[in-house]
């Protein structure tokens, strides 16, 4: 097994930390490559929430790739919202739209069946364009998490699954350590050469704001996810994303080449942990993506112009002009991203018309 380089900036100019990241990295010159930057944009937020990845981040890492000569896109799968209209909508409600320089993209729109059949997630869909890039650069934000302890770079990989599909995933495996097995999985399915996890402006599980003003950088996510969670001043084993990688062999802790000086963020809570509390997470998942799952898309006869983007998008062939099967439907909400008219939406499944 190779070493993991962990490099760690802190307080430096975000212009010349890109630059030296992906120098340290080996990735000198990258001609025409076509890459795509993953950010976390899990869900409408402003930038000072300090849940979704800095847009001033995001800028100046697509600066640097356009001026390496790459083709660049920005983009994310968030959780659908119906607050607002689209997905870029939520992107520039997160200020990424303005970040991305011109290179933001809806990459829920087209997606492609990914199977592993001796995974525990037989198979999925993953947004098309994760898979096509040459070079997959992913931005994760430095957060705790209720489920999993902390989201970095693994957590991240999760927003590759289009926004519907991801309740329904959760629904599948509602418990924490199958659920995080899973992630892992995602994640080894199209592993990202760069991974510059967002540790600038944080906030912990109580809510607290912490100003570390790090950059945690390499190729590894794994190894990545290790130094983050030391960071935070707890055992990386604590993490369940972490241990399985580990138990798996796809990092070694051991073999962990630290670039700049690894601190603490001192008082960064994290959330409780407490006997029997995977089964009370599973329980309560159980319920909640069952009432999730009951919304299923709806189509509009007096605003659809029978474009047929629905239908030529939709991952099962669920649906045939008007109609849905929703025997078939995966409820990944492709139909309404493509839509141009605005005629599908999210509806009740007591209040839908089957």
């Amino acid at each position: 097994m190779k070493e993991h380089t962990v490099v760690i900036y802190q307080n430096a100019d975000l212009q010349t930390s890109v630059r030296d990241i992906f120098r340290c990295l080996g990735w000198n010159g990258l001609g025409a490559k076509k890459v795509l930057v993953k950010p976390n944009m899990l869900r409408g937020a402003l930038p000072e929430e300090c849940v979704v990845t800095s847009p001033h981040l995001i800028e100046e890492t697509v600066s640097f790739l356009m001026k390496s000569g790459a083709e660049v896109m920005v983009g994310d799968n968030p959780m659908p919202d119906t607050r607002f209209a689209s997905v870029r909508d939520v992107a520039d409600h997160c200020g990424f739209v303005t970040a991305s320089r011109g290179a933001f993209r809806n990459i829920g729109r087209y997606t492609r069946k990914v199977k592993k059949p001796k995974n525990l997630l037989k198979e999925f869909h993953v947004s098309r364009e994760v898979l096509d890039c040459d070079l997959l650069v992913s931005l994760p934000k430095y957060k705790s998490h209720e489920l999993t302890t902390m989201t970095m770079a693994v957590k991240n990989h999760f927003g590759i699954i289009p926004g519907g599909l991801k309740p329904y995933i959760h629904s599948l495996f509602p418990g924490i350590e199958e659920f995080s097995r899973v992630l892992v999985e995602i994640y080894e399915t199209r592993t990202p050469d760069v991974v510059i996890v967002d540790c600038l402006d944080v906030i912990d599980a109580k809510g607290r704001r912490h100003r570390p003003g790090m950059l945690i950088a390499g190729d590894n996510g794994h190894a990545i996810d290790f130094a983050c969670a030391l960071m935070a001043g707890i055992d990386p084993l604590r993490v369940p994303t972490i241990r399985i990688a580990r138990d798996a062999g796809l990092f070694d802790p051991e073999l962990i080449n630290y670039v700049g000086a690894l601190k603490r963020i001192d008082g960064f809570g994290l959330p409780l942990v407490f006997p029997f509390r995977s089964a009370i997470v599973a329980f309560v998942a159980r319920i909640l993506y069952r009432i999730w799952l009951g919304r299923i898309p709806i189509i509009d006869p007096r605003l659809c112009t029978e474009c047929m983007s629905c239908e030529n998008v939709c991952p099962p062939r669920a649906i045939t002009k008007l109609h849905i099967d929703y025997n078939k439907c995966i409820k990944c909400y492709c139909c309404i991203e493509v839509c141009p008219a605005g005629a599908i939406r999210n509806k009740s499944r007591l209040r839908g018309r089957r």
